[in-house]
């Protein structure tokens, strides 16, 4: 894919505005860019030419800490301290989500995620009373086709107690999804462990 005509903004060590730029892909990699025109041989590579006068490229901005789960809870409790909307809204909803809900919120966060300019999430996602909302959520991943990085989230003490799981539990749990999910779809998928307290 070639996207020609607009303004790049490389982010690169000399704050480089290329005005007006192109950029190459192939197989979801750039391969060249620059000022101008694309020169002939990379047009005639290009399966696909994108004009884009008047528009910026940036590199994607990365979402370092989410609960995609809590797509569902928007507007849930706002007014209240903290404490009182974990305790009265966040935890005894989310031990109610099961893997299709959750999956589906996951999804939706997602998308608004890459709508608003994220191509990297951070899921801080602690809700596992469905052994399978892990899976559900990465599967999310995989279909939007964004990076992401399940930090599989966990306390052992002093949290609500049906989302308190011992060290060997979330050891036991996250195997398995690790084993499918951790480096699949070119690496792009992440798995790892992110203790909340």
């Amino acid at each position: 894919v070639l996207l020609e005509g607009s303004a790049i903004v490389t982010v690169d060590d000399s704050n480089s505005v290329l005005d007006p730029g192109w950029i190459f892909t192939r197989n979801d990699i750039i391969e060249d860019l620059g000022n101008g025109e694309a020169p002939k041989s990379i047009r005639k590579e290009a399966d696909e030419i994108i004009e884009a006068h008047g528009s910026a490229i940036i590199p994607g901005m990365v979402n370092g800490h989410t609960h995609l789960f809590q797509t569902f809870f928007r507007g849930l409790a706002d007014d209240k301290p903290l404490l009182d909307w974990l305790e009265e809204c966040i935890w005894p909803g989310a031990s109610e989500l099961d893997a299709n809900s959750a999956k589906a919120a996951a999804t939706l966060g997602l998308i608004e995620n890459l709508r608003g300019g994220a191509t990297t999430v951070v899921d801080h996602q602690y809700i596992h009373i469905d052994p399978q909302i892990d899976d559900a959520v990465c599967q999310a991943a995989s279909e939007v086709g964004l990076r992401f990085i399940l930090a599989s989230g966990w306390a052992d003490r002093n949290y609500h107690p049906p989302l308190t799981e011992s060290a060997q539990t979330v050891i036991s749990r996250i195997g398995p999804v690790r084993e499918k999910w951790h480096g699949a779809e070119n690496n792009r998928i992440q798995v790892g462990l992110a203790p909340l307290i």
